[in-house]
Order: structure tokens, then sequence, then C-alpha cells
């Protein structure tokens, strides 16, 4: 499934559909009617996903190891 970047408008507490709060930073999270209808109501915002430097993303590899 498709990967979206969900960020929550200020002020506004969104929770995952498993009630986990969405971080106020933004985070990715599968193309859902949920999400959609989360972006419709006003309350956050969707995007495509950032890409990570390839520098960034072979660190986050490495400390993972």
């Amino acid at each position: 499934m498709e990967k979206i970047f969900a960020t929550p408008k200020p002020g506004v507490l969104v929770r995952h559909e498993n009630g986990k709060p969405l971080d106020p930073a933004g985070e990715a999270v599968e193309r859902t009617s949920y999400w959609l209808r989360r972006e419709r109501d006003g309350d956050a915002t969707l995007g495509p996903v950032p890409e990570q430097p390839a520098a960034a993303a072979e660190t986050a590899v490495k400390a993972k190891s």
C-alpha cells in the first residue's frame, strides 16, 4: 500500500486508528480512507513522504545493526 506523510494541524491531537497519537512533526503512514478523512476534516495535512539524504539513510541502517 502507498505511504504518505501525515502532519497534524497546529494545536490538534490526531490519533492513529489504533489510538496512538500522531507525532507532531509528522509520520509516514499507509494511505487509507482513515487518513484521507483526517485531511478532509481539517485535522491533518497529507503529502509525499520526504526522502532521506543518502548519508542519513546509511547512518540509520548502521545504527540499527
